[in-house]
């Protein structure tokens, strides 16, 4: 059609735009037409539209638009107009005959467009809530924020203990208990709550109804009553149809048997009566009831029983689908909602009361704060001019004289509210109102689009225009598109009309195909469809020399399905991006980044470093962070963080990322391009908004977590679109969604056979009514009403499903290629679309499924890639993660105690696969701790178990236990301040909090604990806070005379002194480590004390927290009597503490001869404590005890001062 045409009367007109028929072309040239036509003002012309991007994009199309036409009045033999401007210049040539007064029409709006508003809907309403706030009766100036998760967990975390704690117990039990099949989880729990309570908030077209008989009542009394009530009705209803149910389901079990299957739940003949089960089980409760509460009886009646697992709908209409029967069960749906009631009625019924009572706490909060959500603005607004009687309203009659043109961009992502909105302000006879839209591309269900909506107006349209003239695709192509669609989108009753190619004439003789589209066939069961479409993608780019890679694109449905193409490419060097057009902000990177700013802002939090440290900026292993000693190495990122944080402002932020990624060289950002890039650009953007922010990291932070909430965003438009850094970028790899509005010269769409009109498991509690536009609660995803729902639901997924494909198909200018399943023909694709060919077979290629070596040498010869080539960053050696041999020669610089034990664990993995930190449970032989339990002679204080027991085992576990010792003043004796700092570390290191009381009992046994006669029987409460050094941090050299220090060197120490702990025999084990080593050996000491009468004259001790479970088996308590001094060597031995501790009386001597006046080795150097945190006894029983020896969990070991001088000189 001639847009031309299109009159400018002020009547409500819809026009239908197909893909690649010019939709934003067109609005622009309306606007331009009612300016230039009507002399409307900028600021008398608004243009809605989904997106701020497609703001941005309108506002720039149409100031280009005016510009174009303003150069061809100037210079009309130099300028070239399109056909539609130019055939609506020579009309208006005969009003308007002077062309100086149209450029004088043009500047004027050019310079006033920024009075034009181009804006989406939320943001139009929330202008019309600052305006008229008063006239509406909203606050003044609102909080705009729509992400309030804090909000929703406060309010749920308070209702928990207000309401959910004080019900019965058995009812509290029961819920706990209670499994079910949700969106959010399997349990009705807290976060269960939060899902829900978010989800109602932020819904845009249904509301939540609150209903009144749940309004003030008891809690518990309601749902006993609800309870009881429904179980005798249940009662009565069993007794009528039961039996008759019963017998349905043996005919059910025979039926599946006739056509030769097996039911592993209904027989022909059931083994066991199970009606008489079911009738014997209400018999036994009905006595109960008698004489107990019916919450005692709670969890009996409403567990997955018998009745539950053979008699409910859920299972019987499982087994009817899975065998494809017909059987109709209609008969027994009142029995059938009875058992519902008792089964899964009774949580429903708990969970809408509850939600209920959140909602109204949620609105409540929401309107004492003033705090609106996108939602919010429209709701308001809604209340406002479409809830009550406007007669004379003043808000409303001036923003409708506002505006005399409207324009509604992508409408048929519009949903009903927005729609009554627009009709109530615009649709007037003195408003020129249009919509542009297509219904066909009506693929955002999931964010509110509403196709209905847009059916619905179409017929309301005065006037509805088609845009037929495609400006996309070749001629060839066309012609399968529309043969393809010649009957329409069947399921979703959409009509197509045939499209006319207008692409540009100078037509590329490389473009011309034979075959512009191509029906790819395989087996799924044979093939591995990433590696067939690899396979195509080489044959086609050796065939075809001339064809730019950047023009190629493989559509996909899931950003998964991206991910796994691009890493097959890329194995064969075939340069490829996951180019979306979207916001940088939108990213990969912008998450990562997330990470990196937290760890910056809180670098002594455990979760900040730890999820830095296992993300791709580091890639350290999850297997290698539950290894107990991985903490040093969290350490040394700790402290590298808290550096980074105090050279912000000297540095740059951009510098800091650049350091992080050459510390650590990631062979996942360094080879991934799109991610690499997207860091650089996120990070330039930061460091802008850090210098306008005076480096205020919190501040820039928070603004940056807006930027991430697409609905919150300020940084939009092309600015802020991801930007190629690379000079090659290969082909483009996409979802569906992402490509809506993008072009490419060749589309393959591997996936497409993928959807089918197979039921998608859809899951509650939330369920929408399309019909009254209300939610309703319900736990149960086969209760009759919620199956209802589900068909709804199902079928209208399934239509935006046939809605996607055309999306798909229609992004190709010259050649079109899809996949096509023959295991999976029961879609649209084979049912719907190809069956319109005539010559189908004329468009299937035969494709070989194995790429020939030869193709691969020449694959990757014809694109040498090697990631970046701009040198953003450079870095000179990546870690790829690849096993490599390391030659004597090559040098590491930095090592540790855990680097140097880990060697032999890896020698051993072959036979000892256990992960990592369970080398910390030591199960003994015999079940000693049993034995100990029998002894009548055995002192109590050997069999009481230690309150750390029960204490979560490994390195976050141990990592807790250690910064709380760290933490606490070993003099302080306020309990209640050590109980607050456990509480605050347990709750950092997300360890559950009742556990508080027994990790105070630990650490009180710790300080109280005696250190035995060679430490004066010292503890450590009797020693000074100013005289305990804790986390001691040392660094040893590794080298003399030029050489590697090496295990045997190493274990020669332990030839000296043969009269202390651990000579020769674990000098042999030393050799096993393989140590080969130049640099520097890091470590740190727990604490370091003296003892002695006075400073001066004291012996300086090592000390070190263990918290190793020595028992008779995983599951039983720790007895102080199995950290006796056999088992604790044989622990020592084992985790090679003895050399642990040499190295820690080396470094202690290093440091007392610098820092003690008169050091002498045999005087000052005491030697190591090795204290077992669960394996010390209670101090009453042991003190009372006659043995007054070193107690249980305390390993001492004196400094054998050879040997210590022998690594002097060896370190």
């Amino acid at each position: 059609m001639d847009i031309n045409k299109i009159k400018l009367d002020n009547n409500f007109k819809l026009i239908e735009a197909s893909a690649g028929t010019g939709k934003s072309f067109t609005l622009a040239h309306l606007v331009l037409r009612n300016v230039l036509e009507k002399k409307i003002k900028s600021e008398e012309i608004l243009l809605l539209s989904f997106t701020k991007n497609t703001c941005t994009e309108l506002r720039d199309k149409i100031l280009s638009r005016f510009c174009k036409l303003k150069l061809f009045l100037q210079n009309p033999e130099e300028t070239e107009l399109d056909n539609t401007l130019l055939e609506w210049y020579k009309n208006f040539q005969k009003e308007e005959t002077n062309p100086k007064k149209i450029i004088f029409d043009i500047d004027n709006f050019i310079n006033t467009i920024y009075k034009l508003k181009v804006t989406t809907f939320h943001a139009f309403c929330n202008n019309i809530l600052e305006e008229f706030s008063i006239d509406i009766g909203s606050a003044q100036d609102p909080f705009i924020e729509n992400n309030i998760d804090n909000l929703y967990q406060d309010i749920i975390d308070d209702l928990w203990i207000e309401q959910f704690q004080n019900l019965d117990p058995e009812i509290i039990s029961a819920v706990n208990q209670k499994k079910i099949s949700s969106i959010y989880g399997s349990k009705i729990n807290k976060s269960f709550f939060v899902e829900i309570l978010k989800n109602i908030d932020q819904e845009n077209i249904c509301k939540f109804e609150i209903i009144n008989k749940y309004k003030n009542i008891d809690i518990s009394t309601y749902l006993k009553e609800f309870l009881h009530i429904n179980w005798k009705a249940f009662c009565v209803e069993w007794n009528n149809n039961g039996k008759e149910l019963y017998l349905k389901l043996i005919s059910l079990g025979k039926l599946i048997k006739e056509i030769g299957c097996k039911s592993q739940v209904y027989s022909s003949k059931p083994r066991n009566n199970k009606f008489n089960q079911i009738t014997e089980w209400i018999e036994d409760i009905n006595k109960r009831l008698n004489s107990e509460d019916i919450s005692q009886l709670l969890y009996e009646i409403s567990n997955e029983d018998l009745l539950f697992k053979y008699f409910y709908n859920k299972n019987i209409n499982k087994e009817i689908n899975k065998f494809d029967l017909s059987l109709d069960f209609s008969r027994f749906k009142l029995l059938q909602d009875k058992i519902y009631k008792i089964k899964e009625g009774f949580y429903t019924e708990f969970v809408r009361i509850f939600i209920q009572l959140a909602y109204i706490k949620l609105i409540t909060l929401k309107r004492s704060l003033s705090i609106f959500n996108f939602n919010d603005l429209i709701k308001t607004v809604e209340k406002k001019y479409l809830g009550s009687d406007l007669t004379n309203d003043k808000s409303l009659s001036e923003i409708q004289n506002r505006f005399k043109c409207v324009l509604v961009d992508e409408f048929q992502d519009t949903d009903n509210i927005q729609w009554s909105i627009i009709k109530k302000f615009f649709y007037t006879n003195n408003h020129f109102l249009l919509c542009v839209g297509d219904p066909k591309q009506a693929i955002y269900k999931f964010r509110g689009g509403d196709i209905e909506t847009y059916l619905e107006a179409k017929s309301d349209a005065i006037e509805v225009f088609s845009l037929t003239n495609n400006f996309r695709s070749s001629n060839k192509l066309l012609d399968v598109i529309n043969n393809l669609y010649k009957n329409g989108l069947r399921e979703s009753k959409l009509e197509y009309n045939n499209l006319n190619s207008k692409l540009n004439k100078s037509f590329n003789h490389k473009f011309d195909f034979k075959n512009v589209f191509e029906i790819v066939e395989f087996s799924s069961k044979e093939v591995d469809i990433e590696d067939l479409v690899t396979k195509y993608i080489v044959s086609f780019l050796l065939n075809n020399n001339e064809i730019d890679i950047n023009k190629i694109s493989i559509l996909t449905l899931y950003n998964s399905q991206c991910l796994e193409l691009k890493n097959k490419l890329i194995k064969l060097n075939i340069p490829c991006q996951i180019k979306n057009k979207k916001n940088i902000f939108d990213t990969e990177a912008s998450t990562l980044l997330v990470l990196f700013i937290e760890s910056i802002l809180y670098p002594r939090r455990y979760r900040n470093i730890s999820l830095l440290a296992t993300s791709k900026f580091i890639e350290m292993d999850m297997a290698e962070l539950i290894n107990h000693q991985i903490s040093k190495k969290i350490e040394i990122l700790t402290n590298q963080c808290i550096s980074w944080s105090l050279e912000l402002k000297e540095k740059g932020f951009l510098t800091l990322v650049n350091e992080l990624i050459i510390n650590y060289k990631s062979s996942s950002i360094i080879f991934d391009a799109d991610l690499y890039s997207n860091l650089f650009q996120l990070s330039e953007i930061i460091e802008i908004e850090l210098i306008n922010n005076d480096f205020n990291l919190n501040k820039v932070f928070k603004w940056y977590l807006n930027q991430l909430d697409d609905s919150l965003r300020s940084c939009t438009g092309d600015d802020y679109f991801t930007k190629d850094y690379n000079l090659q970028n290969g082909i483009n790899l996409s979802t569906i969604h992402n490509s809506k509005g993008l072009e490419y010269e060749i589309v393959l769409c591997p996936y497409l056979s993928i959807i089918s009109n197979k039921s998608s498991k859809i899951k509650g509690p939330i369920w929408k009514s399309n019909l009254d536009r209300s939610i309703y609660i319900n736990i149960s995803n086969n209760y009759s009403k919620v199956e209802e729902f589900k068909l709804i639901e199902e079928r209208d997924l399934f239509k935006e499903s046939e809605r996607l494909i055309y999306v798909a198909l229609t992004r190709s200018k010259y050649k079109l290629i899809i996949f096509n399943d023959i295991n999976n023909t029961n879609n649209i694709i084979n049912n719907d679309l190809l069956p319109n060919l005539e010559n189908i077979n004329f468009h299937k290629p035969k494709i070989e499924h194995k790429i020939e070596a030869i193709n691969i040498r020449e694959i990757s010869n014809k694109f040498n890639f090697n990631g970046l080539k701009n040198n953003l960053w450079k870095i000179n050696k990546v870690n790829t993660k690849k096993p490599k041999k390391i030659p004597s020669e090559e040098v590491i610089s930095f090592s540790s105690y855990s680097s140097w034990i880990s060697k032999e664990k890896k020698t051993d993995y072959a036979s000892n696969q256990y992960k990592d930190y369970e080398d910390n449970i030591s199960i003994l032989n015999n079940y000693q701790d049993t034995n100990l339990e029998k002894s009548k002679n055995c002192p109590k204080y050997l069999t009481l178990s230690n309150p750390l027991s029960d204490f979560p085992k490994g390195t976050i576990a141990g990592t807790c236990l250690h910064k709380i010792i760290e933490r606490f003043d070993f003099q302080n004796d306020n309990n209640d301040k050590l109980l607050d700092l456990i509480n605050e570390e347990l709750n950092f290191f997300q360890i559950d909090s009742s556990l508080a009381l027994n990790v105070r009992e630990g650490i009180l046994r710790i300080i109280n604990v005696s250190l035995g006669r060679k430490l004066l029987n010292k503890k450590l409460i009797d020693i000074s806070s100013n005289n305990i050094l804790k986390e001691v941090k040392y660094n040893l050299t590794l080298s003399y005379n030029g050489k590697n220090i090496n295990s045997y060197d190493i274990s020669k120490c332990f030839l000296l002194d043969q009269e202390f702990e651990f000579g020769k025999s674990y000098s042999n084990k030393i050799n096993d480590l393989q140590i080969l080593n130049k640099g520097f050996h890091s470590g740190c000491i727990d604490c370091v004390v003296p003892i002695g009468n006075k400073l001066e004259d004291s012996k300086w001790w090592v000390i070190d927290w263990k918290s190793n479970f020595i028992s008779g088996s995983e599951n039983s308590d720790c007895l102080p009597g199995n950290y006796n001094y056999e088992n604790m060597k044989e622990e020592m031995i084992k985790h090679h503490y003895p050399l642990q501790s040499h190295l820690y009386l080396l470094a202690l001597h290093r440091l007392l001869k610098w820092r003690l006046k008169n050091y002498q080795p045999n005087l000052h150097l005491g030697g190591y404590v090795y204290l077992f945190l669960k394996g010390l006894p209670d101090k009453k029983l042991f003190e009372k005890s006659v043995e007054k020896d070193i107690s249980p969990g305390v390993f001492i070991g004196q400094a054998p001062i050879n040997r210590i001088n022998y690594l002097d000189k060896l370190f």
